[in-house]
């Protein structure tokens, strides 16, 4: 009997801990069970002929928005070449409108809702050749629902990369490992996000979320949480998402995590939580500031800052707070910071949104996601669709394109802006040259809109442009836009775009030690032997870059850059670039400062 787990992700550095937490729970029956991982961007002949080597008895999906279109074509195809396989689904996507999804893909059944359970249920009646009496639909009713404690911790097992097909393959046992399953993981691990699940569930009920629905809270014991993060810093893996919905929804159980990750830390791991600002106070700002820089992020989903959208979502969120909390945490220069936007939720037109936006982006997170919202099969929102006139995609991820308050005309408005935020913002390849550009326009939001014009009417979306490119494109559009302002005179123009210049040469010098000078930077031939006294002097003393130490002068020329700008000081500045040791939390490389 051979039972095969198929996750299909939306990217190679992604893993799906979902088929994992699976075969962990079919204790005696676990070696009936392997698993393979895709990506989407895998063409659906290679999933077929990967599946089809495997012969399974028995194939089970984990099925996502994210994935749903390529099963659609994948699993009609895979009945022809497997005719004696049973096949089966499960996930959000297969959870809330279980028989259509068995009548369109022909499946033996569908597992509903914590899957742990009724997987297991689901392979001990295969392998003891009771699986005729299988219900079509699996779930707590007729299974058993298991505490998120009685799930073992799988990672101790996790497959190794498989070289000669491209994908990932289980062959370890479950919940042991020795030394060289430890290597064989310590390489898997180095390239891919680690997702870990302390708690199930959410107390809140956002009207668009699924966890909205089971009220239900588990939590592990905070010392098998511990001891298993133990086992994720001894591998030094880069980085660890948990897929709490609300990490900080017990305090009890958060700050003692938090505490452990403080004193236990390696000095190389990223832990990502999402959680709630609302609920932050002194107690867990003693253990934030102290953390190393880059040892956690924070995501926090504001969604909206309009009053009328919060209540008619279901949402409890104090923006005053949440912002007070951000500004706190913000201080301390440690902790990564993500702020979440949906548009397309109710009550929310276009000038709202742009008023929400312009709130959160006040704040300076590290990344800003505009998102759209997602009509969710068996969310609230689906429920009341009708009553808020939403329209949506008939395919994943069923993504808003209008609303009663937004047009589709605004939405596509909303989605360049996306584009150039996620090109120019979140890239965090920007920061100087956008927030002086952001002081020739009323709002941030206004700056955003017009970037997008800019992008639409030199055909640049839908491009992919070099890094070199994306500077020379702002400083474009930022140069046209100055040189139209009417309420200044030509001589404050150019000295207003020669700032500008200086600011996109800094970014880029800041994030990229080019090998060719980009043809906006100023020339520095009258400042070159100043340059090289600086560098001679450095050479002889290290004072300003004592980790250099072993470096001469003809090193330093190739480790170090040096700037003259003489626009945006208030007097001419070199200004030396080092690439040795970066900002953990925003890439960016050392800096010194020396007035010439």
């Amino acid at each position: 009997m051979k039972i095969l787990l198929i996750a299909v992700n939306a990217r190679y550095i992604h893993s799906n801990p979902a088929v994992f937490s699976l075969k962990a729970c079919t204790g005696i029956y676990n070696s009936y069970v392997d698993i393979i991982e895709f990506t989407i961007n895998q063409p659906p002949s290679y999933l077929l002929q990967e599946i089809y080597k495997r012969q399974p008895d028995v194939a089970a999906f984990s099925c996502y928005i994210w994935n749903r279109t390529i099963l659609d074509s994948v699993i009609p195809d895979l009945h022809k070449i497997l005719p004696k396989t049973d096949f089966w689904a499960g996930g959000p996507e297969v959870s809330y409108n279980a028989q259509e999804m068995i009548d369109r893909w022909q499946l033996s059944g569908v597992m509903t809702g914590p899957g742990e359970g009724s997987f297991s249920y689901l392979v001990s009646s295969y392998v003891n050749g009771t699986a005729d009496s299988l219900p079509a639909v699996l779930d707590q009713t007729n299974t058993v629902r298991l505490s998120l404690n009685e799930i073992p911790f799988w990672y101790g097992g996790y497959g190794i990369k498989d070289t000669s097909d491209g994908c990932i393959s289980n062959t370890g046992d479950t919940g042991t490992y020795n030394d060289i399953q430890r290597e064989k993981n310590r390489a898997d691990f180095t390239n891919r996000i680690i997702y870990y699940e302390s708690s199930r569930g959410c107390p809140f009920s956002c009207s668009y979320c699924l966890s909205s629905i089971d009220k239900t809270m588990d939590f592990l014991p905070v010392e098998r949480v511990c001891r298993e993060l133990d086992f994720f810093l001894e591998q030094e893996v880069p980085q660890v998402k948990f897929t709490d919905r609300t990490f900080n929804c017990k305090k009890d159980h958060a700050l003692p995590v938090l505490r452990h990750i403080l004193e236990h830390d390696n000095g190389i791991t990223n832990f990502h939580f999402e959680i709630s600002a609302d609920l932050m106070d002194e107690d867990y700002f003693t253990i934030l500031k102290q953390l190393r820089p880059g040892a956690v992020q924070l995501e926090i989903g504001i969604q909206s800052t309009c009053p009328e959208t919060i209540a008619a979502i279901d949402r409890k969120m104090d923006f005053a707070k949440a912002a007070d909390v951000v500004r706190q945490i913000s201080l301390w220069h440690n902790i990564h910071i993500h702020l979440d936007l949906i548009a397309g939720l109710p009550f929310e037109d276009l000038y709202t949104f742009q008023n929400s936006f312009n709130d959160v982006y006040a704040l300076q997170p590290q990344q800003l996601q505009l998102g759209f919202l997602k009509v969710l099969k068996g969310s609230a929102m689906e429920q009341r669709a009708l009553q808020y006139d939403l329209v949506y995609t008939s395919l994943p991820p069923y993504e808003v394109l209008s609303t009663k308050w937004l047009s589709y005309q605004d939405v596509c408005r909303l989605k360049q802006v996306e584009e150039v935020l996620e090109t120019y913002y979140n890239s965090g390849q920007f920061v100087h040259t956008l927030a002086f550009l952001c002081n020739h326009f009323d709002t941030p939001f206004a700056m955003y809109e017009s970037l997008a014009r800019w992008y639409e009417k030199h055909a640049l979306f839908g491009i992919q442009s070099s890094r070199l490119k994306k500077y020379e494109t702002i400083l474009a559009f930022g140069t046209a836009y100055i040189m139209n302002e009417r309420q200044i005179d030509a001589y404050e123009k150019s000295r207003q775009i020669s700032i500008l210049t200086e600011y996109v040469t800094y970014d880029l010098y800041l994030r990229e030690h080019v090998k060719n000078r980009p043809s906006f930077a100023a020339s520095l031939e009258k400042w070159k032997d100043i340059i090289h006294d600086i560098l001679h002097r450095e050479a002889e003393t290290h004072e300003l870059f004592p980790e250099l130490a072993d470096s001469g002068y003809r090193e330093l020329t190739k480790t170090l850059h040096v700037e003259v700008f003489s626009s945006v000081f208030d007097m001419p500045c070199a200004v030396l670039f080092s690439y040795e040791n970066r900002d953990p939390l925003t890439n960016n490389c050392r800096t010194i400062h020396l007035y010439c």
